[in-house]
């Protein structure tokens, strides 16, 4: 997993959400695509940050109902992708 894959930009050392980005908002918009909230607790015991593998470890994986962003205000729909994601 890449900085890239995460809404937030970057994984975190403890494994908090930090606020999302924009970009999260103008894919789901522009490219008018459903974004599925999921939320993985635990990805900082099995892949930290500094590691270069991951190690055997337990993770929890949720997932959300489907969201349909529409509009330009992109924070707007970041943050609305975020409170379902912390909902989770």
């Amino acid at each position: 997993m890449v900085a890239a894959d995460l809404p937030e930009g970057r994984r975190t050392k403890q494994g908090e959400i930090n606020p999302f980005r924009p970009g999260i908002g103008m894919i789901g918009a522009r490219l008018d695509l459903p974004v599925v909230p999921v939320r993985l607790e635990g990805l900082d015991r099995v892949l930290h940050q500094s590691w270069r593998m991951a190690r055997p470890g337990a993770l929890r994986v949720a997932f959300g109902a489907p969201m349909r962003l529409a509009g330009d205000d992109f924070a707007r729909l970041a943050a609305e992708v975020e409170a379902a994601v912390r909902a989770l």
